[in-house]
């Protein structure tokens, strides 16, 4: 795809030293977007995962539950459909823009990066930066605009930016209009129309595309000043607004144009784009509207004020480690700067680490928050999520005024609070927000953006990066090629020995991994029973023989040493409602280290997991349930002894909690204890085929916790715990383990 080089002239509205109007003139590179969409949906690779005419998903039989997940499964795709000639396919384009720096430490080097991809690609897919299916469409220029005053610079960019994404986006108009003939991914030739679909940018940059001033709502009609409740926010209509445009164009005011706070910008870029509208374009903004303001920058806040930032360090300090989950050993109160990371690791225990600390209309408001934030993160939603999504929100308007009402804040009319209404409607429109993260276009600077810049010597680097990457993509499309042939002869060569065996082979998906070789292969009984703190390990052991080997010659007491193993990674079946893929959690069983010259020392980590306690009910139970699970913590992971013969799985030594009968009317949790019998722990031999997945607990507290917990022995310390659902977004759609739904 070749790259375009315009001038752009920038006439300002100050005088140089000889009294002339000083102008500054700007490079524009961009590229074709129909040329874009070409590559893009006739590449081969993306046969499988491309999508060319809307569906109607239900997850059940009598289609009554709808599932909204790709954007060909939601409204936008299905009313485009209806205008077009019959016949015509429709090209979803999705635009992301952002601006980043480009130099370290010194200069002020900065670029504008648009990219284009389609929403006919599997959104799992386009976020795979590796798979190519979003392209670099143009640079936007930079500029500083000094040719302005300092009252007309902010407008003047406006107008800038407007003109650089017509010429850009101008190949769309005819294109969207009467449609173009392309050779598609499966080899058919279609009539296809490109419509712009969705915009993702962050809060400013959307204030650019839709020329709305910033305190507005940018998708809706309402008063800045009534944005405080959930009221019906109506949207913003695109002839309206363009005719608005042209009266004050021609000098007029009309009523509308101040109402909905628009810009004296009279040529936006989407103007003439067939079947736009632009206001509906706008997707939801999780990280920077949910992660970053709504939770962070307010409700935490809130919070803190009330909990006390050193009770809050304490309680954050105390949580018990579990490997993916970040532990702020020092609080959060000394963090000076946050991303989008800490806040959703925030989010994982904040709702139990304020029970008790707060007023529990309190603690309903902030679990109200997190789980709408969960819910937006959703990859798959069906008509009973987005409802539960939706009485989330209103559970936190119900009861917000409490914040006022103890004097925390003053007012909830904040835009970052106001948007959270249109989430139901865009993705009920769009189709799930992971496809609209604004995390990935900052993903794609890195390779669009600053590998470009640092190849280059500095100056007209923009030029200098557009170079680099013709280079570049000139190599990475041959790869992909490359390694597209190989994949197709492989499954020809797959294909033929299928069709020659005549049966199919079996799928023996392995449900763990564990090391080939034990970590610690001579460990005596002794050391188990002191470092890994496994005070029944030995009777727990002779009763596993006498259960599985009852005529075994062998004494328990005479094994010398046994094989241990210091993780083991347990696979996670796909959750339907966050990712296809399988992961591997893992839990860990590693004794403490002591301090070593410069090495301070390690505390041990014995983590908690889900066992299945009941094989017969855990078998037959309902999809997402805890039904024949227990928690337990895992203090061993051994292989049998071979003097007692041979296992098909290595053995776990555990310490059972109480099961799931009792739940905390606050929060809605399952609270346990360690559970004894005979005042010592309830241990138990189990094979790790029964070890389900992490659980992670977090110790019941009251207005203040026990200064002497930490994250080394809380759980030791602690009587009561809170069986935390938000661990990960897959604990908390379904238990942690099972889809509750397969769509029809």
């Amino acid at each position: 795809m070749r790259w375009i080089y315009d001038q752009v002239t920038a006439t300002g509205d100050q005088l140089d030293e000889d009294g002339h109007v000083m102008t500054e003139v700007l490079d524009l590179w961009h590229r074709d977007p129909v040329e874009c969409i070409y590559e893009l949906i006739g590449n081969p690779a993306f046969q499988e995962i491309m999508a060319y005419a809307p569906e109607r998903v239900f997850a059940d039989k009598e289609m009554l539950k709808r599932v909204i997940d790709e954007m060909w499964t939601a409204d936008w795709w299905w009313e485009i459909q209806e205008e077009l000639p019959a016949g015509a396919t429709v090209a979803s384009v999705i635009l992301a823009s952002d601006k980043t720096k480009l130099s370290l430490f010194r200069g002020n080097q900065v670029a504008w990066p648009v990219y284009l991809s389609i929403g006919n690609i599997s959104k799992e897919t386009c976020r795979q930066v590796s798979a190519r299916a979003t392209i670099l469409v143009g640079y936007v220029p930079a500029s500083k605009l000094e040719c302005f005053t300092e009252a007309n610079r902010s407008l003047a960019g406006y107008h800038l930016f407007h003109h650089c994404m017509e010429k850009i986006l101008h190949p769309l108009i005819d294109a969207g209009t009467e449609g173009v003939d392309m050779v598609c991914a499966d080899g058919c030739v279609r009539k296809v129309f490109p419509i712009l679909a969705a915009y993702v940018a962050d809060h400013p940059e959307q204030c650019f595309v839709v020329n709305v001033k910033e305190n507005f709502c940018l998708k809706g009609t309402v008063d800045p000043d009534e944005r405080e409740e959930p009221s019906e926010c109506l949207l913003r209509n695109v002839e309206k607004t363009i005719e608005a445009l042209d009266l004050h164009c021609k000098g007029h005011t009309p009523e509308l144009f101040e109402k909905i706070g628009m810009r004296p910008v009279y040529e936006p870029f989407w103007r003439d784009l067939p079947h736009c509208d632009i206001f509906s374009c706008i997707t939801p903004d999780v990280l920077h509207q949910l992660h970053k303001g709504v939770f962070k920058d307010h409700l935490m806040s809130w919070c803190a004020s009330i909990v006390g930032a050193e009770e809050l360090d304490r309680r954050f300090k105390a949580i018990p480690s579990l490997p993916g989950l970040r532990h702020f050993k020092n609080g959060i109160s000394h963090v000076s700067q946050w991303t989008g990371t800490e806040h959703k690791e925030m989010q994982k225990v904040i709702v139990v680490l304020l029970a008790g600390a707060v007023d529990p209309v309190i603690l309903k408001v902030v679990q109200a928050v997190v789980d709408f934030i969960y819910y937006t993160q959703f990859q798959r939603h069906t008509s009973d999520t987005l409802e539960a999504m939706t009485n989330a929100l209103q559970t936190f308007h119900d009861h917000k005024e409490i914040f006022v009402n103890l004097g925390i804040h003053e007012h909830f009319n904040m835009p970052k609070l106001h948007l959270m209404v249109h989430y139901y409607e865009g993705i009920l429109r769009k189709g799930t927000l992971d496809g609209f993260n604004t995390e990935l276009p900052e993903r794609l600077h890195i390779e669009y953006a600053k590998d470009a810049y640092c190849a280059g010597n500095r100056q007209d680097y923009i030029a200098h990066m557009i170079t680099w990457l013709r280079w570049q993509e000139a190599i990475d499309e041959h790869s992909a090629f490359l390694e597209w042939l190989a994949a197709t002869e492989l499954k020809e060569t797959a294909k033929e020995v299928a069709d020659g065996s005549g049966a199919d082979e079996p799928d023996y998906a392995c449900a763990y991994k564990i090391a080939k070789r034990p970590a610690w292969p001579h460990t005596p009984s002794l050391q188990i029973l002191t470092a890994h703190d496994a005070s029944e390990f030995l009777p727990a052991f002779t009763y596993f023989i006498h259960e599985h080997f009852p005529a075994s010659p062998v004494r328990v007491d005479g094994v010398r040493a046994f094989r241990l193993y210091k993780q083991i990674k347990i696979q996670r079946a796909p959750n339907a409602y966050v990712s296809s893929k399988s992961r591997f959690d893992r839990i860990r069983t590693t004794p403490a280290i002591a301090a070593h010259g410069r090495k301070g020392s390690i505390p041990a980590f014995f983590d908690t997991a889900l066992v299945i306690e009941d094989p017969v009910t855990w078998a037959h139970r309902v999809k997402g349930s805890l039904q024949g699970l227990r928690a337990a913590r895992v203090k061993v992971i051994f292989e049998l002894p071979l003097e007692f013969g041979r296992l098909p799985h290595p053995l776990a030594y555990i310490e059972w909690y109480t099961p799931f009968t009792r739940i905390d009317a606050l929060t809605g949790m399952y609270q346990i204890a360690r559970s004894t019998r005979a005042r010592q722990p309830n241990a138990m031999i189990v094979s790790v085929d029964r070890i389900a997945g992490p659980c992670h607990l977090i110790a019941k507290c009251g207005q203040e916790i026990d200064a002497s917990w930490t994250s080394a022995n809380v759980l030791d310390r602690a009587t009561t715990f809170f069986v935390n659902p938000y661990i990960t977004i897959a604990s908390f759609a379904s238990g942690g383990f099972y889809n509750d739904f397969e769509p029809v």
